[in-house]
């Protein structure tokens, strides 16, 4: 958790970086700085990891057993994966079959506990939805956005799928925009809440690559319709893909947006070349994301792409 606090990488975290990190529209500005000076026990005016952590451990409660639970099943998880390569490479088909049916096994009830904290997440986020309202700005209507995106190499994520805009930065309807008006708006979003990450890695491949200059960049659009009875079903299989398409080296970037009907979802996708994303579309992550769709949208999707310049996306940072 400091990691990603800490933007600027020098081990502590300013006033700025702790309410960038861990504002979440409902505690206001000054809140957010009494909670930073309570934490700053030594009163330096930065937090440090041990100021953190003796914090949060004095408030975690029975998620200190969860949180260790999860550090030994990563432990855990890892040696299975090298124990089923073992057995890949030397086993019999017996012996593979086994292995398949317990990988398998693993996958499907560490989704369900997922599943189960996912829908913690969405009842409290309801809850507190009002609240953020009331503390907000105005804005241009109800969109929620969910952003995803593969970690750069040198900087850490600082939004994260499932995570909504806060007040004041909640997109307009991509159906009264132009497409190239939401790409402009889209970029710009991202390129603040990211902290500019997203456009450092771009940067930093693009200079990787005397032809740099000349990349074009694929964005994808999908506009999905949900069956209303279908939309839980749907939402799972979403949160999956933007998990897993953000895993994607090639993909550089990935954002889902729910317009303010509550069923019409609009997914964007930055891709290096259409011949990844068309590689993409053969993925199990992708397979999968589309036989839900069959059963759960009431229209067939709209998918439209173009082609951005690189450059054009590196514009503008500052």
């Amino acid at each position: 958790i400091f990691r990603r606090a800490d933007k600027n990488d020098d081990e502590k975290l300013s006033l700025e970086e702790f309410q960038l990190f861990f504002g979440d529209g409902v505690l206001n500005e000054k809140e957010l700085e009494d909670l930073f000076h309570a934490i700053d026990s030594d009163n330096t005016n930065h937090v440090d990891t041990k100021e953190l952590c003796d914090y949060f451990v004095d408030h975690m409660g029975d998620y200190e057993d969860v949180l260790a639970s999860l550090e030994t099943l990563n432990h855990s998880v890892l040696k299975a994966m090298g124990y089923t390569k073992k057995v890949y490479e030397g086993g019999s088909n017996v012996d593979q079959f086994v292995t398949r049916f317990l990988l398998k096994e693993t996958a499907n009830q560490i989704q369900s506990l997922l599943s189960s904290v996912e829908s913690a997440v969405e009842a409290i986020e309801e809850q507190t939805s009002q609240i953020r309202q009331n503390h907000g700005k105005p804005s241009h209507g109800a969109v929620e956005s969910w952003y995803g995106s593969p970690a750069p190499p040198c900087a850490p994520l600082a939004v994260e799928p499932g995570k909504s805009l806060p007040p004041g930065e909640i997109p307009r309807d991509p159906k009264e925009e132009s497409l190239e008006a939401q790409v402009s708006r889209l970029a710009e979003l991202i390129g603040r809440l990211e902290h500019k990450t997203l456009w450092f890695d771009l940067q930093q491949r693009l200079s990787d690559d005397d032809e740099g200059t000349n990349m074009h960049l694929q964005l994808v659009r999908q506009e999905m319709a949900v069956c209303p009875e279908q939309l839980g079903e749907f939402l799972g299989s979403l949160r999956q893909y933007l998990r897993g398409t953000a895993g994607a080296r090639p993909c550089f970037h990935i954002a889902a947006v729910r317009l303010a009907d509550g069923f019409t979802f609009v997914v964007y996708e930055f891709w290096e070349t259409e011949e990844e994303w068309k590689r993409h579309l053969q993925s199990p992550i992708c397979r999968a994301f589309r036989h839900v769709k069959v059963d759960t949208l009431s229209q067939p999707e709209a998918l439209s792409r173009i082609s951005v310049p690189a450059a054009w996306c590196t514009v503008g940072r500052e």
